[in-house]
């Protein structure tokens, strides 16, 4: 059985297609730089072939769409046809309170996903228009989702609950949820493994770092807290993210800037951190060599991020 891997990120898709029966890696790829300048495509396959796609990637459909046309190319394909593919796994963000497990997906969880993305802005839209390209695409497969979130479901309440108005989180759940949880859980298990330690007997401070960072405390296999909250938005600073901020800068910016509560939150989510201190590039592989040219205001990202 052939199963097609995808994690639609903010500005990139990693995927690997995975033989089941024979539990091996038949191709694995990376498409980046999504609605950036400089996109590309590389995907190697298990007999080592590589394929370097330089072309304009606008959007995530665009780069999916793509990606299959790689995976069954003459040369450096590894399947004749996408009806081989069997299903796909997608990484989805955001799952709230309703989705603390893997599932099946049909289109009633698709649309209690969707409400979903209004506290995953950046990332659940990618997640939602992966499912949807891979249906049209792949009809036949079974799509399946896997939630960032659940893993952090492990949260204590009094870790988890604001310090606001407990009727707000009874009526809108207005609570830390937490993010990365794959990578959470994968990170802090492979680590117990490498010192010789139960997962269950192991404390780990587990950093998720790229153009989304968190990090996470985990004891005994399980998460006890992490820096992410009822979005992706708080934390470190990130690609395109604020991260942590004085509540008190938001309405200030409202009424200085004369911004309506979308534009601030398109602000904090997709203007702000690398981005916005930088002004250049949320992708530090552009500071660095426009550092080279002695800006030193691009030198300012990797100190406040790291």
């Amino acid at each position: 059985m052939l199963i097609l891997v995808v994690n639609c990120g903010s500005s990139s898709i990693k995927y690997k297609l995975m033989d089941m029966k024979q539990e091996s890696v038949l191709l694995t790829g990376l498409a980046e730089r999504i609605g950036l300048v400089g996109s590309r495509i590389k995907q190697v396959s298990h007999t080592e072939k590589e394929l370097v796609l330089e072309q304009d990637l606008p959007d995530h459909k665009a780069a999916l769409e793509t990606i299959l046309k790689g995976m069954t190319d003459p040369q450096y394909g590894v399947i004749e046809d996408i009806s081989m593919i069997k299903a796909v796994g997608h990484r989805a963000v955001h799952g709230g309170e309703k989705f603390n497990k893997s599932v099946i997906i049909d289109e009633e969880m698709m649309q209690e996903f969707e409400v979903l993305s209004e506290l995953a802005p950046l990332h659940n839209p990618p997640n939602i228009v992966g499912i949807r390209t891979c249906q049209a695409l792949m009809p036949h497969a079974i799509q399946v989702g896997v939630f960032d979130t659940a893993f952090h479901q492990s949260i204590p309440k009094h870790a988890y609950i604001y310090g606001i108005p407990y009727d707000l989180y009874e009526k809108y759940k207005i609570r830390k949820y937490g993010f990365h949880g794959t990578s959470h859980k994968y990170v802090s298990g492979r680590a117990a493994e490498i010192l010789g330690k139960s997962a269950d007997d192991f404390k780990a401070i587990v950093c998720h770092l790229g153009n989304g960072s968190s990090i996470t405390a985990v004891k005994n296999g399980e998460s006890i807290d992490t820096t992410m909250g009822f979005t992706p938005l708080p934390g470190l600073p990130m690609g395109t993210r604020s991260g942590d901020i004085d509540p008190a800068i938001i309405p200030f910016l409202m009424e200085k800037e004369d911004l309506s509560i979308g534009q601030v939150n398109d602000l904090l989510n997709k203007k702000s951190g690398v981005l916005g201190i930088s002004g250049l590039s949320s992708d530090f592989r552009d500071l660095e060599d426009a550092a080279v040219e002695g800006n030193e205001r691009l030198s300012l990202p990797e100190h406040i991020c790291l």
